[in-house]
């Protein structure tokens, strides 16, 4: 019987070699599939090698085992332990050149994952293994976190395969975990109770600046006011690096408020370069240092305790966050005739419209 023609992609390459595009990050890998015993060997991504290797193996016929002698399994290589490509793995990733916050969740991450796999040779991690592994993150809680750390193992594999460490990537037929958003959306009156009750001027300001600029919790805490200049505040978005003039003439009817004047606030008698800035020495923190991000959210979450116990609101297990004034700022600019995608420096207006929805936490007008 003659073999089946090839697929026109692969004309061009050696009997039993094959190729295969990965769909996430456009790069083609290369496998040689031995046509007796039917196993397949990763080549990396290297095509002019992969070939080289392919030839040499289609032609070696003459020393090729028996039949007998390739039904008894071959000595396997040195072990190559899961932790030691970790290793490897993370100087690929800082090669990347990614934001600063990014490196920093993805290097917690991989120690994580090291202890938990890295014991075992590369090849024998399993899909069952990592299923499980995922699974029980999801059944604690953490869908979000299964959800990421997914991703970043179906990286490891693919760059491991590339590496010629293993030929398979066990993550691909995995299913990421269904995420439910459970964090309840802010309203512009809980806003107002918990801005009466901020103590603190420097969160006071934050929180004018986040509703004002739709910007998230580490851009803000970065603000310096050299970034004012010529009518704009400039802001390079730590997540995404990207650039954002925002006129300091936007404001915000429902509130009043106005970007430049809240700027102008922001100066007290203390000398700083920063927006959001201690107005006083308080433990280590100095008079005129940058306010801590954890400090930030600590003081919010008071903030909004208090609120609440006034009004006798119960705010449910997921009360609204710092970062809940992101999507209050997309939905009370909208209101007022603003795109809020550029605003918030998304690239897809599917990403804005997750932001305005409201979760069923506003009263809907019908006329």
């Amino acid at each position: 019987m003659a073999p089946r023609p090839r697929n026109p992609g692969s004309r061009d390459l050696p009997a039993n070699l094959y190729k295969k595009k990965d769909s996430r990050s456009g790069i083609t890998y290369f496998t040689y599939r031995d046509p007796v015993s039917g196993r397949c060997f990763g080549l990396g991504k290297d095509k002019e090698q992969a070939i080289r290797e392919a030839m040499a193996a289609n032609f070696a016929d003459a020393a090729r085992p028996t039949l007998t002698e390739r039904l008894v399994e071959t000595k396997r290589p040195a072990t190559r332990l899961f932790s030691a490509w970790i290793e490897e793995y993370r100087g690929i990733y800082l090669e990347r050149g990614l934001a600063a916050n990014s490196v920093r969740t993805a290097l917690m991450r991989l120690k994580r994952l090291d202890a938990e796999f890295g014991a075992n040779d590369i090849r024998d991690i399993s899909t069952m293994m990592i299923a499980n592994y995922l699974g029980a993150m999801a059944k604690e809680g953490k869908a979000q976190m299964a959800r990421a750390m997914r991703s970043l193992m179906r990286d490891v594999f693919m760059e491991a395969m590339a590496a010629g460490w293993t030929n398979a990537n066990p993550v691909d037929v995995t299913r990421a975990a269904r995420v439910v958003i459970k964090r309840e959306r802010m309203t512009l009156d809980l806003w107002k109770e918990i801005y009466a009750e901020a103590k603190q001027p420097w969160l006071r300001r934050a929180m004018e600046l986040a509703v004002l600029t739709g910007q998230r919790r580490e851009d803000i805490a970065n603000m310096v006011f050299k970034d004012e200049h010529d009518g704009y505040l400039h802001v390079v978005q730590s997540k995404t690096k990207t650039r954002l003039r925002i006129s300091t003439g936007i404001r915000l009817e429902c509130l009043d408020l106005e970007l430049g004047a809240v700027i102008k606030q922001c100066r007290d008698r203390v000398v700083s370069q920063h927006l959001i800035h201690h107005a006083r020495t308080i433990s280590l923190a100095k008079a005129g240092s940058q306010v801590w991000l954890d400090t930030i959210s600590k003081e919010f979450s008071s903030a909004r305790k208090r609120a609440a116990a006034r009004l006798g609101l119960d705010l449910g297990k997921t009360p609204p966050t710092f970062h809940e004034m992101r999507s209050l700022a997309a939905r009370l600019h909208a209101a007022e005739g603003r795109d809020p995608q550029q605003l918030l420096g998304h690239r897809s207006a599917k990403m804005t419209d997750m932001y305005r929805d409201i979760r069923g936490a506003e009263w809907i007008d019908v006329a």
